[in-house]
């Protein structure tokens, strides 16, 4: 993966890249990027670009897939992603906290992440994307508040997206076809000054649907979107677990991890490394 300094994924020109069969986020727009809002104001990191930050700092992990990201926003929230690997070696773990640094209470606490899938070597028309909300029938449960098929947009989590092409909002779906991704906005109430709200989000691949959603569940994902391309040898996908989203994971409970794949090691691009290579 390529982390900008603000979290935000396609810095170098890579976003999740698969060695052999290519990147999923960046061959159409670098749709990408997350949100956050609080009292009635919200900042994010979009294509690359953000509003309402006041600064955004990548620092390198010990290791190339490691390394964190801290960003303040003008309305005084403190936000960091984590980026590490997971114990099954094909995702990419993200630890997120939102602190509140404002001086005063803050109240709607809302985080939003959004992701065009172009998955190769088709991209487009030959993509089949799935969402999941965290619940059969589709309706969010748990933290999650809305979801969309629409990535095309910045993720301002006071802003909810309506019906698109690949299905109504608020709803699950399976294998839709077409240009799509997925829009996630989370919602955590009240936060008081100088308290922190921690979850945790995953992104990764795997060589078949049914081994990612293995991944999925061994580390407590509850709601999430995927894409693969008919012809491509690989699922990529990202979504919420652990502990801070009140969504229960896949099959109710974690299942133990499979074993690693070594893609890793094989080649992913580390964090640490891009970070590396911009200094230089």
């Amino acid at each position: 993966m390529g982390v900008f300094d603000d979290g935000g994924l396609g810095f170098s020109g890579t976003g999740l890249f698969f060695p052999g069969i290519g990147d999923a986020i960046t061959p159409g727009c670098l749709c990408e990027g997350w949100g956050v809002a609080a009292s009635g104001s919200s900042a994010y990191s979009y294509a690359g670009g953000s509003s309402g930050f006041s600064t955004a700092v990548f620092t390198a992990g010990a290791t190339s897939d490691a390394g964190f990201s801290t960003v303040t926003t003008t309305s005084g929230l403190t936000i960091t992603h984590t980026y590490s690997a997971t114990a099954s070696g094909n995702l990419f773990k993200v630890d997120v906290s939102i602190m509140n640094t404002s001086g005063a209470d803050v109240s709607d606490l809302r985080y939003a992440r959004t992701l065009d899938w172009d998955v190769p070597p088709g991209h487009f028309s030959d993509d089949f994307t799935t969402i999941w909300t965290g619940a059969a029938g589709g309706a969010p449960v748990g933290n999650v508040l809305h979801t969309s098929f629409d990535p095309f947009a910045a993720p301002d989590p006071l802003v909810l997206r309506d019906y698109v092409f690949g299905g109504p909002p608020n709803a699950n779906a399976t294998d839709q076809t077409g240009d799509l991704g997925a829009y996630f906005i989370l919602s955590f109430g009240d936060l008081a000054d100088g308290a922190s709200r921690d979850f945790t989000t995953y992104i990764g691949f795997g060589r078949t649907v049914a081994s990612l959603l293995a991944d999925f569940a061994a580390n407590g994902v509850g709601a999430y979107s995927y894409s693969y391309d008919n012809d491509g040898p690989a699922a990529f996908g990202w979504g919420f677990g652990g502990a801070g989203i009140g969504v229960p994971p896949i099959g109710g409970t974690p299942v133990p991890a499979p074993a690693t794949l070594g893609l890793l090691g094989a080649g992913l691009i580390g964090l640490a490394a891009l970070r590396r290579r911009q200094a230089a």
